[in-house]
């Protein structure tokens, strides 16, 4: 029997590593060998125990990367139908699509009320490996799992599962196409992935921080324009600013921030009857001011992007393949250790890095 180690929240702020045996597959799914995982936004808000759902007794980890460990009864091939075998890398979504439930049944797989039935596990309920901060990962039959293409290498591949089919989804939310002023609200990893997604779309894009040194990057990765926010005064000045650089507002705005304030001042940024699409937010229970009645008279739509269908992972890791132009791999710009994860998301928490990497068996 082989064993495996994951890394769990022990208690806010506090993470421990566990020994379990690794388990057989389950019937349709898979284990795999993880090769790399890597720091979310939404990791270090779980750590500070910000996640509904998430919390002490979890394994920690959604977003990597990892090769085919052993093939669960019946599985022969991946989502998009290419042969899978022992050894292949794949990406996987982080959740499931249970396909049984009203939302899933109403077309909205993304919200399927069941999607964390495996990753809000307790680290100690079999099958143990529940997240991607350890050795091996379960990957459930309800999951979708898509081969890496040959070209494409392990690092540059592993913010696929999270970081860019969420922000690809963000961008077919926001209905962004040829010759749309679109302004990303935040320069971490979503934001430059957003970048690249918009810009290939054909929107001209402005990038927008209250942390100026992330801002480089995005450059990288098809950003026209970049904002510096620190100058201006309070949150007016922030959305008069963008207004101004966008004559009047953005036909889209995307906002990956994280803080409720980014959401009032993101409505206001975009123009009438524009789009402002919501996926920075996730933490209930934290408020923002907001004037329906301005909303009202602008015809602005708001729509939030949580998760993403599972197609668009398929979707998502053929961007990376057709796009080579982008510097992929320099997305992950500084690795760490299992044995060192703890720094990791301090670093991510405090912004010194776009995206930290957990290299694990590369």
């Amino acid at each position: 029997m082989v064993t495996g180690r994951n890394l769990v929240l022990e208690d806010v702020g506090s993470i421990a590593a566990r020994e379990y045996d690794v388990p057989d597959p389950p019937a349709g799914g898979l284990v795999l060998e993880m090769i790399r995982a890597n720091v979310c936004g939404s990791d270090v808000h779980i750590l500070n125990g910000g996640h509904p759902l998430v919390g002490p007794g979890c394994v920690m980890g959604h977003e990597g990367i990892g090769r085919v460990h052993a093939l669960g009864e019946g599985v022969t091939a991946d989502f998009a139908g290419e042969p899978l075998s022992v050894g292949d890398r794949v990406v996987s979504t982080y959740f499931q699509a249970c396909r049984r439930c009203p939302e899933c049944n109403n077309g909205h797989p993304n919200i399927c009320r069941n999607a964390y039935t495996g990753w809000s596990k307790q680290a100690d309920e079999s099958p143990h490996f529940h997240g991607t901060f350890g050795t091996h990962y379960v990957v459930g039959p309800s999951f979708a799992v898509y081969k890496v293409p040959d070209g494409v290498t392990s690092k540059a591949a592993s913010s696929v599962n999270c970081a860019l089919s969420q922000v690809f989804y963000g961008c077919l939310v926001g209905e962004v196409s040829y010759d749309d002023k679109v302004v990303i609200l935040g320069a971490g990893g979503l934001g430059v992935c957003a970048s690249a997604v918009a810009s290939s779309f054909g929107a001209t894009v402005w990038v927008a921080e209250m942390a100026p040194q992330r801002l480089e990057k995005v450059k990288e990765f098809g950003a026209h324009h970049t904002v510096d926010l620190t100058p201006a005064d309070g949150s007016d000045g922030r959305v008069d600013l963008v207004k101004d650089l966008t004559d009047g507002g953005a036909d889209v705005v995307i906002d990956l921030t994280g803080v409720p304030s980014a959401f009032s001042e993101g409505v206001r940024m975009t123009r009438a009857g524009g789009i402002f699409v919501e996926i920075g937010n996730i933490t209930p229970h934290k408020y923002t001011d907001f004037d329906p009645g301005l909303f009202t008279r602008t015809g602005v739509q708001i729509r939030a992007a949580i998760r993403y269908p599972q197609n668009v992972l398929g979707r998502a890791i053929r961007f990376v393949a057709d796009t080579p132009h982008f510097p992929w791999e320099s997305l992950v710009d500084k690795d760490f250790t299992l044995d060192e994860v703890e720094e990791a998301l301090a670093q991510a928490a405090a912004r010194k890095v776009t995206r930290a990497g957990i290299v694990i068996s590369d």
